[in-house]
């Protein structure tokens, strides 16, 4: 399922979206979704694969609940993996949003950057380029990286 949802571009995605939403935020909402998904749950899956068959095997020597197991052995271990897959994901969602807001919305940052390079207004696609890097780089340092700091306090940071 994963490597279908992976294979069928963004484009095809937005097609879809416009046939079943039509011109909403609905439609964006939903390509984001089919787009920034698949990265997450890959990276999520891949993450399963790295838990520790020792620790799994203490867990069932000692008989540990499913649920110890599973927020005890395989969250710590699969939780940098979906940070590094939403990392992936918020990065191609909002290069997807700017491209379903240019094809069909009446707002929003790919709507603006359209109207811009429809009226050769350089100096606003500059504008709204440098505002949605800020975004991205806001959400970065001010979401990602300090929830990162604290979930992962626990591990050494390797050498640069």
């Amino acid at each position: 399922m994963l490597t279908v949802m992976n294979t069928v571009s963004s484009a095809i995605w937005a097609i879809f979206a416009l046939i079943w939403f039509g011109l909403s935020n609905w439609t964006t909402i939903f390509v984001v979704f089919m787009t920034a998904m698949p990265l997450i749950l890959t990276n999520v899956w891949q993450g399963t694969r790295t838990v520790s068959a020792e620790h799994l095997e203490l867990a069932r020597t000692f008989r540990m609940p499913r649920r110890k197991v599973l927020t005890k052995i395989y969250l710590p271990t699969i939780l940098p993996a979906f940070f590094s897959g939403a990392r992936l994901a918020i990065g191609f969602g909002a290069r997807v949003v700017l491209v379903a807001e240019s094809l069909g919305a009446s707002s929003g940052i790919g709507y603006r950057l359209r109207q811009a390079a429809d009226l050769v207004q350089t100096d606003q696609v500059f504008a709204w380029t440098l505002t949605l890097v800020a975004l991205m780089i806001g959400l970065e340092t001010l979401v990602l990286k300090p929830a990162e700091r604290r979930l992962f306090a626990w591990k050494k940071a390797s050498p640069a």
